[in-house]
C-alpha cells in the first residue's frame, strides 16, 4: 500500500495502461473513450470541467457558441468562412461526422490531423484521474485542447444537444447564437418547444449576448435571457431578411445598438446551401457576424466572398446523375420537411428509390410523414450502436403507419444503397437520409476504391 491507502499493484497496473495508451491508434482511442462511462449520454457539466480546469484549459480570445435543433452545421460553417476569409485562425467543432472522426475537429477549414486529436487523447487520459467521461466529453474536451494549442483567434462551438448541459457550455462564450428550434431529443430536452427552447437557450451567459435565427422562436428563449440580463437580438425583432424576386439575394437590416452602423444595412446575399429555412440561419450569422465584428474585426467586406465558400456535404447534395443521388442528414421533423420540399422542387421523370435507416429513439412518423408521397419504393437499413435499430424492427414500425408503401430490408446502409442502384433506372433519383450514419456509411462507400457504381 502507499501513503493513501492505494494498492501499489493498482498504481503499477495504471501505469502499464497509460503506457499502453501512448501506443493507441485513432481507432483504439475512439473505442476506448466509447467505454469508459456506463451511458452514452449523460448530460451533467461537473465531471467536464472538473478535468478542464484540472487541464489548465483556456478558451479562445473570441468564442461563439451555436445551439439549436435544426441550422447548427450550416450556420456554423457559414460563420467559419467568412471568419477565416477575413483572416483569422478559426477551429470549430461540430458533431457528429459524417466518415472520419477528425471531421469534428477543423482548423482553418480543415480536420485536424491524428497526431493532434492523439495528443489530445493522452493529455486527458494522464489528467481525468478516476473521473469517467462521455465518448462527447472526451470530444469537446479534444477539440477544446487542440484550438488552445493551435492558438486558434475565434471557436465555434456547436452543440451536440440541448445547450445547458451540453459539453461545450462549460466554455463562457462571447456570443450564443440559437438557430431554429424544433421537436428532437424530446427524452432528454422537453416535450415541447418551450422546454427545449429553455434548454438550448441555457448557452446564453449572464450580460452576455445572443442572436435566435428561429423566425418564431418558444418565448422561453427571450425569458432565458432577460433572467441572466444578456442582450438578445431576435429575427424579425431586431434584424431583418428580405428576398428579391427571385428569392435567391437577401437584404439584411438592424437599427439595433449592439449592431454597429456600417453593419445596419447589407444588399445582394446568397445563402451558400439551399433550402428556404436557409434564409433564416444567413440572417443569424450575419447578425452573429455584426455583433462580434469589434472583437473579430471582420468586416462587410469579407461577408460575400467569405459566404462565397463556405462548403457543408450531405444537405440536399446532388452526387451523381443517370440516376441522380441525393444525400440528406435530415433526421427529424423540420429537417425531412426541407428535404421533402427540395424533392418536389426538383421532380424527375422517373421512379424516387429512398434509402434510410433511423435511430431507434427518433419518432419515426414526423420523420417519413413528408416524404412519403414522394417515394416509390423503401430501402430500409439497420444501423449499429447504442441508438440503432435493425431493419426489421424499423420496417416493422414503419409499415404499420405505412401499409400500402413498397419496402426492402437490408443489413447495412451501403447493401440498401447497392440495391436501389441496381433497381433504378437512368430517369430515377435515389434519395439517401434519416441519420448521419445512413449518409456517412454510403460516402465512405463511395470514396473506397473498390466500390463501382
Amino acid at each position: 500500500m502507499n501513503e493513501l491507502g492505494t494498492p501499489i499493484l493498482i498504481l503499477r497496473l495504471r501505469k502499464t495502461l497509460l503506457a499502453d495508451f501512448r501506443q493507441y491508434s485513432l481507432e483504439q482511442w475512439l473505442s476506448h473513450i466509447q467505454n469508459q462511462h456506463w451511458r452514452s449520454i449523460d448530460l451533467k457539466l461537473d465531471r467536464i470541467a472538473e478535468v478542464w480546469k484540472k487541464l489548465g484549459g483556456a478558451p479562445s480570445p473570441l468564442v461563439i457558441t451555436v445551439a439549436g435543433t435544426n441550422g447548427k452545421g450550416s450556420s456554423v460553417a457559414m460563420l467559419e468562412s467568412v471568419l477565416r476569409y477575413a483572416g483569422l485562425q478559426t477551429g470549430s467543432y461540430t458533431s457528429p461526422h459524417l466518415v472520419r472522426y477528425n471531421e469534428r475537429i477543423c482548423i482553418g477549414g480543415q480536420a485536424v490531423p491524428d497526431h493532434l486529436i492523439l495528443d489530445a487523447f493522452r493529455t486527458i487520459e494522464a489528467t481525468r484521474e478516476n473521473i469517467p467521461l462521455t465518448y462527447f466529453e472526451y470530444s469537446t474536451l479534444c477539440a477544446l485542447l487542440i484550438f488552445q494549442s493551435q492558438n486558434v483567434d475565434v471557436s465555434v462551438l456547436e452543440t451536440g444537444m440541448g445547450g445547458r448541459l451540453d459539453a461545450v457550455n462549460i466554455i463562457d462564450n462571447d456570443l450564443a447564437l440559437i438557430t431554429s428550434v424544433g421537436l428532437d431529443h424530446e427524452q432528454w430536452l422537453g416535450s415541447d418547444r418551450e422546454q427545449i427552447g429553455a434548454e438550448k437557450a441555457g448557452v446564453i451567459k449572464p450580460r452576455g449576448v445572443a442572436v435566435c435565427s428561429d423566425p418564431n422562436p418558444p418565448d422561453s428563449i427571450a425569458e432565458v435571457a432577460d433572467s441572466v440580463g444578456a442582450t438578445l437580438l431576435q429575427l424579425g425583432t431586431d434584424f431583418h431578411i428580405t428576398s428579391d424576386l427571385s428569392d435567391k439575394c437577401f437584404n439584411w437590416g438592424s437599427n439595433h445598438h449592439q449592431i454597429p452602423p456600417d453593419w445596419r444595412h447589407i444588399v445582394n446575399l446568397q445563402a451558400p446551401f439551399y433550402g428556404i429555412h436557409q434564409r433564416h440561419n444567413l440572417a443569424g450569422v450575419v447578425a452573429a457576424l455584426a455583433a462580434t465584428s469589434e472583437m473579430s474585426q471582420v468586416s462587410i467586406k469579407h461577408l460575400h466572398p467569405g459566404l462565397g465558400t463556405a462548403m457543408l456535404p450531405a444537405r440536399c447534395q446532388m452526387t451523381f446523375e443517370n440516376p441522380m443521388v441525393i444525400l440528406d442528414v435530415a433526421h427529424n421533423a423540420d429537417s425531412a420537411r426541407e428535404l421533402a420540399r427540395f424533392l418536389q422542387q426538383h421532380p424527375v421523370d422517373g421512379e424516387t428509390h429512398a434509402v434510410a435507416g433511423i435511430l431507434k429513439d427518433k419518432a419515426l412518423e414526423p420523420v417519413f410523414s413528408k416524404i412519403v408521397p414522394q417515394v416509390d419504393c423503401w430501402y430500409l437499413a439497420s444501423l449499429e450502436g447504442d441508438r440503432g435499430q435493425t431493419a426489421a424492427e424499423l420496417a416493422e414500425k414503419f409499415t404499420n403507419i405505412y401499409p400500402d408503401q413498397i419496402v426492402r430490408q437490408f443489413e447495412s446502409p451501403v447493401e440498401a444503397f447497392t440495391a436501389a442502384r441496381q433497381s433504378a433506372d437512368n430517369q430515377d433519383r435515389i434519395v439517401v437520409f434519416g441519420s448521419f450514419y445512413t449518409v456517412g456509411d454510403i460516402i465512405e462507400a463511395f470514396e473506397h476504391d473498390s466500390y463501382v457504381l
